[in-house]
């Protein structure tokens, strides 16, 4: 697991993508075994993009998503269910994380599983977590992000290995509860392995 601290323009992005090649080309990781979490769609969408641009055919197997679109995922519902089940109240997208939290950590049942099979059945297989922005993320998104890495997990064969890269100078969305306190948390949480990015491109 490791942390890559970087300011604006220095590759953080690109990182995410070459840490991808890396474990695609080199460590050869099947690409289901991938996920890459962003912060926003339109992130989501570039980073896909660059992959592809490096290595091809093979990145249209890693999962790439937004934080809602992974929980969603690992929920198994729709925009169109939850819009269906708001009629015409606002959509509440944390709802779906905390529900899909839940579902990782077996406190919701699932019926035919086992609590101990859900973790395994919902990952589908996952090894490895890459977040981007990681500086941004508010409570909810860093209770996923821990879910599915399995940091409170007591044995160490469960967790997956997690890098993530952010701006701990840097933090935009204070407004909707994010706190750049859980970047400072990370190494607390999986490593003391921490790369620093100085050198400025744009």
């Amino acid at each position: 697991s490791m942390l890559i601290l970087a300011g604006p323009g220095s590759g953080k992005t690109t990182v995410i993508v070459h840490r991808c090649a890396y474990l695609l080309e080199v460590e050869r990781v099947p690409a289901r075994q991938i996920l890459v979490l962003c912060f926003n769609h339109s992130s989501a969408v570039l980073l896909k993009k660059r992959l592809r641009t490096l290595v091809g055919k093979p990145a249209n197997g890693i999962t790439v998503a937004t934080y809602h679109g992974a929980a969603m995922r690992l929920a198994g519902i729709s925009i169109r269910d939850m819009a269906e089940s708001q009629d015409k109240d606002p959509i509440d997208f944390d709802r779906i994380i905390k529900a899909a939290v839940k579902l990782v950590k077996g406190e919701k049942d699932i019926p035919g599983l086992e609590p101990d099979d859900h973790r395994d059945r919902l990952l589908a297989g996952y090894s490895h977590i890459l977040v981007d922005e990681y500086q941004d993320i508010d409570e909810h998104q860093y209770d996923l992000v821990s879910a599915i890495a399995g940091r409170s997990l007591a044995e160490a064969d469960g967790r997956l290995s997690i890098l993530a890269v952010g701006d701990d100078d840097q933090n935009i969305y204070t407004f909707r509860g994010a706190n750049v306190h859980f970047i400072r948390q990370f190494q607390t949480d999986y490593s003391q392995n921490v790369i620093h990015l100085v050198e400025n491109y744009r």
